[in-house]
Order: C-alpha cells, then sequence, then structure tokens
C-alpha cells in the first residue's frame, strides 16, 4: 500500500510504500530526518479515470484495468509473478493436505525406526 506521510517539522509531503503490518512503524522525513504523520488521502489507490467501471465485467481492481477476459488477467498477473490463489476445486485442496499429512508420518514414522535400528521394508 501507499501511505501519504507529512512532517510536522518542515512540512514536507512524501510516501511510503509498505505493507498492512507496517502500518504503524515511524517513517522520517527525507529532507529534515524529523518523524512524520501518517495522513489520510481520499484519493488513495483510486484511479478516478476508471473508477466508476470497478463493477463493469472484466474489470481488475488488482491492475486497475480493464481485461478482456479474466484469462488475460490471469496472464498479466503470471507475468508479474503473482499467484492466483482461492479458485482451486475444494477436492484437490483437501488432497494436496491429505499427501502432505501422509508424507509427514511416513518421515515420523521413518525417523522412529531409524532411532531404534529397524529398517522398515
Amino acid at each position: 500500500m501507499i501511505y501519504p506521510y507529512l512532517c510536522s517539522n518542515c512540512s514536507h509531503e512524501f510516501e511510503i510504500i509498505k505493507s498492512v503490518r507496517q502500518i504503524d512503524d515511524e517513517e522520517l522525513c527525507p529532507e529534515c530526518g524529523n518523524i512524520s504523520d501518517r495522513t489520510i488521502s481520499c484519493s488513495q489507490g483510486i484511479d478516478k479515470s476508471s473508477a466508476a467501471d470497478w463493477n463493469t465485467p472484466h474489470y481488475n481492481p488488482a491492475f486497475g484495468k480493464h481485461f478482456s477476459s479474466n484469462s488475460q488477467a490471469r496472464k498479466e498477473a503470471k507475468k508479474r509473478g503473482m499467484e492466483e490463489i482461492g479458485n482451486e476445486p475444494i477436492d484437490k485442496i483437501h488432497k494436496k493436505f491429505d499427501n502432505d499429512r501422509q508424507e509427514k508420518q511416513r518421515a515420523r514414522w521413518d525417523s522412529v525406526n531409524m532411532d531404534h535400528g529397524e529398517i522398515r521394508s
């Protein structure tokens, strides 16, 4: 997210890009080095040219623009190194976690057997 700041010492306005987890971290003014206050921006994160189109088909808010299809948006995300989550079939998710759990159990069992000098066949 982009957060706007205002220095109370020199009145310099600047923006910092950081994650939501870092929202309470103090930021120093790049001009005078004073601890600055985060401000609230009415236009923060809004592309005014497409803000009215947020609910139209194939508008992707992550990119702030329209795509002719969802597959184009997926290609753009992949090109940017993003990973799509949440659209996997539930059976596939359960199968993955079941396989992971079985592999961990197998590894623990092998570890116990090796500790006792037994060889599992």
